[in-house]
This record gives C-alpha cells, structure tokens and sequence, in this order.
C-alpha cells in the first residue's frame, strides 16, 4: 500500500494480515487443556504400551510430556497467538500410516491429540482486532 493510500484510509488485504490479534482467552483455555490432557494420556499410553528401552520411542515420549507441559504453562498464563501456532505445529503424529499390530490403542488417541491441535489453528470470531 502507497503512503498516499494510508493517508486517505484505504485498506488492503495486507492491512488484515497486520491487524493486532488479541486471543479469546475463555474459549482458549479449555481448548489447551484438551490439548494438554490429550498429550498426557498418549504419552502415558505410549509409556505402558512399549518399551521406553528404544531410544526414538523414549524421545517421542518424553516429547509428548513436554508438549503437555507447554499447553499447561499455556493455559495458565496469558498466551499470545504467536506461543500458540508454535505450540500446535511442534504437535505430530506418533505414526504417519498404518497404526502397528499390537499398537491399536495408540490411534484413537493420536487422533485426539491431533484433532485437539488443528482445532487450535484457527483464528475464532472475534480474535482478530
């Protein structure tokens, strides 16, 4: 946008990119602990189904706990949009396809946790300034 333009009070889509983003903190936090309580029943599950003798498995694990951590931290303070996004798309799958024999409790819950995530990427009504 031109300096004539913001002088004359036009906008352009980019003027909506920069808009302040002020986050709907009571329809957040339970959105957090959803999260938060997603990961912790995946990585306990994860702790009682496997061995944590395998080093990939434990990091995942401990990956998960600390992913928890960061939702809690999260929900308890005052979160900015930034912490968020950061928070969510640090969040994977445990398996990208097909769920392992002997591993079937682990789908329902990785669902969870994901679903738990994307619901969280999106901006709500009211969110932006």
């Amino acid at each position: 946008m031109g300096l004539l333009d913001r002088l004359r009070g036009r906008k352009n889509d980019d003027d909506d990119a920069h808009a302040p983003i002020t986050l709907d903190l009571e329809r957040r936090r339970p959105q957090l602990l959803r999260l938060e309580q997603a990961l912790d029943n995946l990585a306990k599950t994860m702790r009682d189904e496997h061995t944590t003798h395998d080093p990939g498995w434990r990091s995942r694990v401990n990956e998960y706990s600390r992913l928890a951590g960061e939702a809690m931290t999260l929900r308890r303070g005052t979160p900015t949009r930034e912490e968020v996004i950061d928070l969510v798309f640090a969040v994977r799958p445990v398996f990208t396809g097909a769920i392992p024999d002997g591993m079937e409790a682990l789908g329902p819950l990785q669902d969870e946790v994901m679903a738990a995530a994307e619901d969280m990427r999106e901006l709500l009504p009211g969110e932006r300034g």
